[in-house]
């Protein structure tokens, strides 16, 4: 069990491209917001890196990272050495950046694979469309600004739209979920919370809106990296720890603007090997049983390949699985989505669920109790005595 839990926000954007805040402005809203880590990720760049900001900013760490962004398909890539000619990335097929990403030992994710943009306010669509692709590691399942984009589309607008924004958010779309799903039960795709956030001016009836102040965004949807040990004090070792985990998949997504998710688990147990998010386990001999547990009560609800299996109101979970494939957990507070977990990937025979010692004991009663009345006379018989002849006669 993991435990040490690390929380950041991933693709956020700085001056350094279309972002309106300055490097400083952002980490200091992350310290505010309690963040332990921000992968910053400024469109085909990497002078955040060359210019030193791949550092501790207060209690929370810096990650250079980039967006590589063609007209679609964008690309989110982050690593621990500068990434060799980015900005001629966004030329590159889609394959062909995945491709250059990964030789370079980066980690790269899809982006806002769903993002539709608003017609009505020309901003245009960045959905990812090349699902032909391989060998990437994950895709965003859930965009803080796809999200709320998706409400301009209202033919009535009101400024609390802007003003209290959480409350009009939906949740991760279906078809993403569906998709990554899909995706999973084909090999490992990692699952990343986006906020995509540019702290952009919006002016609105009369009136400049932050779309959003990055002190807000932050404390929206997060990832919580689980470690081992406690996160170094040096930087390099530190930002090793955190995007070794990323690439694991050992973290979970969560939007933490009303409920803090922390101590959040999500295990699977063979009775020899335990797997967290991200791993691999076989079915054991022995029953192989499901844990969850969150720090408050929540509507919980499990997958396998897919598909609900269990839905329940509660703060923890434990039940037995019989069946390889991909599980995962989604957890719902104040009507929307709180906790989305990385799946675990179950291996092995299908075996036949356990037959528990009470249950044994009753099949055995009725089992008896059936042979009794088999060998009782019917009505109108007579019972036929096992004495001997002159026993029955009365002799």
């Amino acid at each position: 069990m993991a435990k040490y839990d690390y929380r950041g926000a991933v693709h956020c954007h700085s001056t350094y491209s279309d972002g309106t805040g300055s490097v400083e402005e952002i980490m200091a809203a992350a310290n505010d917001a309690g963040l332990d880590f921000v992968i910053l990720t400024d469109h085909d760049t990497m002078k955040p890196k060359q210019e030193g900001e791949d550092k501790w900013h207060g209690s929370a760490m810096m990650i250079c990272g980039t967006e590589i962004s063609p007209e679609k398909n964008h690309l989110i890539a982050v690593g621990e050495e500068e990434l060799k000619d980015v900005e001629s990335m966004k030329d590159l097929s889609p394959q062909e950046a995945i491709n250059a990403v990964n030789k370079q030992n980066w980690i790269s994710f899809l982006a806002h694979p769903d993002h539709e943009g608003v017609e009505k306010f020309d901003v245009p669509s960045r959905k990812w469309e090349d699902w032909s692709v391989t060998d990437y590691a994950g895709m965003g399942i859930w965009d803080l600004q796809t999200d709320w984009q998706e409400q301009l589309n209202r033919d009535e607008l009101t400024t609390d739209l802007y003003t209290d924004f959480a409350r009009h958010l939906t949740g991760p779309k279906d078809e993403t979920l569906n998709r990554w799903d899909e995706l999973c039960q084909k090999g490992k795709v990692i699952g990343l919370g986006e906020i995509t956030n540019h702290n952009y001016k919006r002016e609105y009836e009369g009136q400049e809106y932050q779309v959003f102040p990055y002190e807000t965004a932050f404390q929206t949807i997060q990832n919580h990296v689980l470690l081992d040990e406690p996160l170094a004090k040096d930087y390099a070792v530190a930002r090793k720890q955190i995007l070794d985990a990323i690439r694991q998949g050992q973290y979970y997504i969560s939007f933490d603007f009303w409920d803090d998710p922390t101590e959040f688990v999500f295990e699977v147990d063979n009775g020899v090997d335990v797997a967290s998010m991200g791993g691999t386990v076989e079915l054991g001999e022995d029953p192989t049983e499901l844990v969850a547990m969150l720090p408050e009560d929540a509507l919980i609800n499990v997958f396998h390949n897919g598909k609900s299996i269990h839905e329940e109101e509660a703060n923890e979970v434990l039940i037995e699985i019989n069946e390889p494939g991909v599980y995962r957990l989604e957890a719902m507070r104040n009507d929307l989505t709180w906790i989305l977990s990385n799946p675990i990937w179950v291996t092995g025979e299908p075996r036949q669920p356990e037959v528990e010692e009470e249950e044994e004991e009753v099949v055995e009663e009725v089992s008896e109790e059936a042979t009794e009345e088999s060998e009782a006379p019917a009505d109108g018989e007579e019972e036929v005595s096992d004495a001997p002849a002159d026993e029955a006669a009365g002799e």
